[in-house]
């Protein structure tokens, strides 16, 4: 996520910072199981990978156009049951640059 009210070189510079991070993570994964196993101190390790695998995965990369659609959808569901109010901005970075992107908040 990050804010509308910033610069689009500066929302790109975060998205591929944020992305850079990401595949270091998938490429060194034992190198977050210390953080991860301080918070879940009675889960196997397995239990714990899968646990990280059901939120860290292919999507945190890169959604993909069906990763896009089902958050479009998810927001049009909302405006149409008036829970948020109507989103008129891109809701991704690659909506408004060249990077594929996160979400904006």
């Amino acid at each position: 996520m990050v804010r509308r009210e910033l610069e689009n070189d500066l929302k790109q510079k975060i998205n591929r910072v944020l992305k850079r991070s990401i595949e270091y993570a998938f490429a060194h994964p034992e190198e977050s199981m210390s953080y991860v196993r301080s918070f879940a101190s009675e889960m196997d390790e397995e239990v714990m990978k899968k646990h990280i695998a059901l939120y860290v995965n292919e999507y945190t990369l890169e959604l993909g156009e069906e990763g896009k659609n089902s958050i479009r959808t998810l927001f049009r569901l909302a405006e149409e049951k008036k829970l948020i109010p109507s989103v008129q901005q891109p809701l991704f970075v690659s909506d408004v640059g060249e990077n594929q992107g996160f979400a904006l908040s």
